[in-house]
């Protein structure tokens, strides 16, 4: 039996344990599983980049991966790869994207699974404050009148979010107000910064304008501490991972009432796609045997069979392929329609090789505005100076 070495981010899951177990049971391969955290797997890529010493296969955030592609260190998908695993259509559109280097157009690396975020909100006390719902969230300017309407019915903290210089998914919260607005963080060709213009700076404003209805936070605020807020009752509305609001729906140790009066929908704008993908190391070329058992984990991992059995898992997984959206659990709730709005009309990041480093440079100052803002800030004054300290740097790197 060939051995074959697979990293992943985070914990492995239940899900994952067992199809890697049915992999080794039906293909004779055992995969020698590694984690990294996620605090430092960029790093550790890198590295293993730079010196070719890393495992066969590795998870990947889906806004890495052109960064890897540049450094020619992955190993590409042939056309014929790609037709077996049922072909580019099968996944959606916005998953895809990230897997094509901008240069060479080579595909060096597969959509595995994706992310999104949705926006929770308390139903009932909407409700109380005669919000209306079908409303509420349509646009950055009506969620800033929910939240107004919130803080006159008696609401004390209407919004809450994660708020810290570290914490990279401000950026992705972000996103989605600013491709509303038609604005950008990147030119379309990937060679100069966007996120200066008029459009961009006006949408990032009224993103943070919102922390007008998050008082009385303790500084740094994480994500855990943050949903904490929610799930006691004590912030109407957040942004939460579409898998996290899963495990809250499937929880047991919620009450059922407060479980009852959670709804969720679509963040306003254009929301993000993220996930992860899979590449395979050049390093794993080693000898042919070894190569042909990382492509065939990697093609097994993306068959439909396995993507739906993330989905409809405890620890549910949103798929990278439309074709399997359908199996996605609670098909009822707003939760799941929430899911399946957003994976259809969101978007993800233009890619540019530099992507990694420009993220998190701009999730950082993003952090800092959100602190800053918190604190008594003014937003509009606060984003012009945050983004003018930026700009020079950035649009030097991407050059």
């Amino acid at each position: 039996m060939i051995d074959i070495d697979f990293s992943i981010i985070g914990d492995p899951t239940p899900t994952l344990e067992q199809t890697l177990r049915d992999f080794e049971a039906e293909r004779g391969i055992h995969v020698n599983l590694s984690t990294q955290t996620w605090e430092n797997a960029w790093h550790e890529l890198l590295m293993w980049g730079l010196y070719g010493q890393g495992p066969d296969v590795s998870q990947v955030g889906s806004t890495w991966a052109t960064s890897l592609m540049s450094m020619n260190s992955v190993r590409p998908f042939l056309e014929h790869e790609i037709r077996s695993f049922g072909g580019s259509h099968v996944f959606l559109p916005q998953c895809w994207q990230s897997t094509q280097d901008p240069a060479s157009f080579a595909i060096s690396s597969l959509p595995w699974t994706s992310y999104t975020f949705v926006l929770a909100y308390r139903r009932d006390l909407l409700e109380k404050a005669g919000v209306n719902l079908q409303g509420a969230f349509l646009s950055a300017e009506s969620l800033l009148e929910t939240a107004s309407a919130l803080q006159k019915s008696g609401v004390a903290r209407p919004w809450v979010i994660p708020v810290d210089p570290n914490y990279i998914d401000t950026l992705h919260f972000i996103a989605s107000w600013v491709w509303a607005s038609g604005g950008d963080f990147i030119s379309q060709d990937g060679r100069h910064v966007a996120f200066n213009r008029p459009a961009t700076i006006t949408a990032m404003t009224h993103f943070f304008e919102l922390l007008r209805f998050s008082n009385g936070l303790p500084l740094p605020l994480g994500e855990d501490a943050a949903l904490d807020y929610f799930l006691r009752g004590e912030a109407a509305m957040t942004i939460v991972g579409a898998g996290i609001a899963y495990e809250w729906l499937r929880a047991k140790n919620l009450p059922p009432e407060f479980v009852q009066n959670i709804a969720f929908a679509p963040v306003p704008g254009v929301p993000w796609i993220g996930g992860d993908n899979l590449v395979i190391w050049k390093n794993s070329r080693m000898t042919l045997e070894r190569e042909h058992a990382a492509l065939e984990l990697t093609a097994y991992l993306v068959q439909a069979s396995v993507q739906e059995r993330y989905a409809n898992a405890e620890d549910v997984g949103l798929p990278a392929r439309h074709d399997c959206l359908s199996a996605l659990p609670l098909p009822q709730h707003s939760l799941t329609r929430a899911v399946n709005l957003s994976l259809r009309a969101g978007r993800c990041y233009t890619p540019v090789n530099l992507w990694g480093k420009v993220e998190l440079q701009l999730a950082r100052a993003l952090g800092e505005i959100s602190t800053r803002v918190i604190k008594g800030g003014d937003p509009v004054s606060v984003v012009r100076e945050q983004v003018s300290t930026q700009v020079s740097w950035l649009e030097m790197l991407l050059r």
